[in-house]
């Protein structure tokens, strides 16, 4: 009787806070097509010809004349998220011969999977001849809610070429995705000259939005204008005002009613002003609804006061499983150690769920004295989820007194086990671990390999190098980038040697990772860093030689020792800043170094390159002019450097500056540099003279 008030109440407020009161209820309605005894089977294809075996079982059972087996194997191809399972559904969907429940039970399925692959031809759909088929593809269309399928929907929707009856189904499904970027289409459509359209398009809008202002185009665009830059978060503060603002309004009129549904709905609850209030969630947690004591469980998780733990410590024995779960998941998010003995107690729980959802939060709570009951568990219980969620629990509370109990799991027969005892051994960094993950380095499993190296790196022993080394031959790029990871946490000398020789892996992300990992090892030799600066610079990867010779001069500059070799780490810094254009870093660098090295003229060279790269032209003349006198030995290459301004100047058609140049030039030197040079700043200065002279006769016209 009361579910059936709600039900009245919410279609009468026609608001997204009521309406999420029976999500629960709905769930279960939209899943009717899948029934207990269908199981949807997990797309696991472990070899090719197991996949083939799926791919066509699943196909075949399309066919079946049974709507939920269709539903389950429709479910199941999509699962695969491949070309070769979607391709019997699109067929099935393209198909105007097909019959029309296999039709139905394809389209349901891509609903059900959220998959938007589909999302085209079900637009095509809504033309069909068939309501049914209309009807499916319409709702479905509304339940994807991804951005390509609205964009999709939204570009057909204003197409002037699709039908109006298309129209009006675009425009509900809009409205049922709740997604934003349906907003400014919807509001063109309310200048449609079509009412029923113009009404579709408004309760899509105010479905949306929460507002409520009729089908005024001209009060919706001007609206759209101030909120569409809006944050994720500022729209939704928005909703949620406006959504106060409404029920308050609807409040005098629903009066006692509306009162009675706040007791007890858990969406009633989102109109409290002060969501920092406990008190009215504590009181919901006991309320006679399952529903709304699961909502207060997981709005108590977000406020994280000490003052609602004995509530939620009560309703660990709630009779409803999913309210107990929801509750201990709650607890483990809270994290007060006054949740461990009833979390421990839960371990006990009859339902296998709870005591896996129980081992999880005790991990989150991570408190030491729950490890004796989690190893008893452990030792005492044959199911997978629990055992897995158990050894992570394990790994998260980091007690070392674990490790022995763990070992014996790394070769248990369930991948899975192993995979996850791999993992968790790491996060004890205990180093009596590490001869039982170099044998799991050997596992037949890509993950269980991949967990053991990123573990044994955690932990961090040089003893493991050798075997992490040889895995670097591993066929796996995910095990391989796993252990170049591993290499760059230890940081040895043979473990930067093998990193370099990474570099050059076949798989980007391995010698991606390869790199960040030499970057990131945080002690190195002088010698090291020398070595992998110069590695990524003659590889062309600038950016990490940069933050290598950076560190290098940071670390070893101030030991005299050193001092000579400083030098030319800081050379290679100033030419990596030019690579990177960096040309004021590079300036400031060359400068240091003329300072330090006044009779290298390389340095001098790229120095005044630097100032020319800056369009310092004044600055790198002063340069070549000084130079020359320095050093008439440069006389040829300072000549060359001024013609290369000259030059640049009249490719800038800065003639006059130019033109004032080269003449400043002739007065030093009349025979400006000799006879490989006078002719070329002649044709210059011709090619100025020309161009200043067309400029005056155009300004005298």
């Amino acid at each position: 009787m009361m579910v059936n008030k709600i039900l009245i109440f919410v279609k009468k407020l026609n608001t997204r806070r009521v309406a999420a009161l029976l999500l629960s209820l709905t769930t279960m309605a939209g899943c009717s097509a899948l029934p207990g005894k269908v199981v949807v089977e997990k797309a696991e294809a472990r070899t090719d010809t197991e996949l083939r075996r799926k791919l066509d079982e699943w196909t075949e059972q399309l066919r079946s004349p049974d709507p939920t087996i269709r539903s389950s194997a429709a479910v199941s191809l999509l699962g695969l998220n491949l070309l070769d399972a979607q391709e019997p559904l699109i067929k099935i969907l393209d198909d105007r011969k097909e019959n029309e429940d296999v039709q139905i039970s394809v389209i349901k399925a891509f609903g059900f999977t959220r998959d938007d692959r589909a999302t085209e031809i079900l637009i095509d759909l809504l033309d069909s001849e068939s309501v049914p088929l209309q009807t499916a593809a319409a709702e479905t269309l509304g339940t994807l809610r991804t951005r390509t399928s609205v964009r999709k929907m939204s570009e057909a929707l204003l197409d002037p070429q699709r039908s109006l009856n298309m129209k009006m189904l675009l425009a509900k499904a809009l409205g049922n995705t709740n997604d934003r970027g349906a907003v400014d289409p919807l509001i063109k459509m309310l200048t449609i000259n079509d009412y029923g359209l113009r009404e579709v398009a408004k309760k899509s809008l105010e479905k949306i939005t929460k507002q409520a202002n009729g089908n005024d185009s001209t009060w919706w665009k001007e609206w759209w204008s101030r909120n569409k830059t809006k944050t994720r978060e500022q729209w939704l503060e928005d909703i949620v005002l406006k959504q106060e603002e409404n029920a308050k309004q609807l409040e005098a009129k629903f009066g006692q009613l509306k009162l009675e549904i706040a007791q007890k709905s858990i969406k009633l609850l989102e109109l409290l002003p002060d969501k920092s209030d406990p008190k009215p969630l504590i009181e919901a947690i006991r309320s006679d609804y399952p529903e709304v004591r699961i909502f207060a469980a997981k709005e108590l998780a977000k406020i994280k006061d000490p003052s609602v733990i004995d509530a939620l410590i009560d309703a660990t024995t709630d009779n409803q499983e999913e309210v107990r779960i929801e509750v201990i998941q709650t607890l483990g998010e809270i994290g007060d150690e006054r949740a461990v003995k009833p979390l421990i107690y839960a371990l006990g729980d009859e339902i296998l769920v709870v005591r896996e959802v129980s081992a999880r939060a005790l991990g989150k709570l991570g408190r030491p004295e729950a490890v004796d009951d989690l190893i008893l568990v452990l030792n005492s219980n044959a199911n997978l989820p629990i055992v897995c969620a158990v050894i992570e629990a394990l790994g998260q509370i980091g007690d070392a007194g674990a490790v022995e109990s763990l070992l014996a799991f790394l070769s248990n027969k369930e991948p899975k086990i192993r995979e996850c005892t791999a993992s968790s051994l790491g996060k004890l960094r205990d180093k009596h671990a590490v001869e039982f993950l170099i044998a799991a380095l050997n596992d037949e499993q890509e993950r269980v390999r991949w967990y053991a190296a990123d573990s044994l790196g955690k932990i961090g022993d040089p003893v493991c190098v050798d075997s992490l080394v040889k895995l670097l031959s591993d066929t796996s790029a995910r095990v391989r980038e796993s252990t170049v990871t591993a290499l760059g946490q230890i940081g040895n000398q043979q473990a930067i040697e093998s990193l370099i020789k990474a570099l050059q892996d076949v798989d980007k992300r391995v010698a991606e990772q390869a790199a960040e990992s030499l970057v990131n090892i945080k002690t190195m030799s002088f010698d090291d860093m020398e070595v992998i600066a110069n590695t990524f610079y003659n590889s062309k990867d600038y950016r990490r030689a940069e933050s290598i010779l950076e560190r290098q001069l940071a670390e070893y500059s101030n030991q005299p020792e050193l001092k000579e070799k400083i030098l030319p780490v800081k050379s290679k810094l100033a030419k990596t800043e030019f690579a990177l254009k960096d040309f004021q870093k590079s300036l400031a660098l060359y400068e240091e170094l003329t300072k330090q090295i006044p009779a290298d003229s390389s340095i001098k060279i790229e120095l005044v390159q630097c100032l020319k790269e800056m369009k310092q032209y004044d600055h790198a003349l002063e340069w070549y002019g000084n130079w020359i006198k320095e050093s008439p030995q440069n006389n040829q290459l300072c000549w060359q450097g001024r013609l290369d301004i000259a030059a640049a100047l009249c490719e800038q058609e800065k003639y006059d500056t130019a033109k004032n140049l080269i003449d400043a030039l002739a007065i030093e030197d009349p025979n400006l540099g000799g006879s490989e040079f006078k002719p070329q700043f002649q044709k210059l200065s011709d090619v100025c003279a020309g161009a200043l002279s067309s400029q005056k006769t155009a300004s005298q016209m």
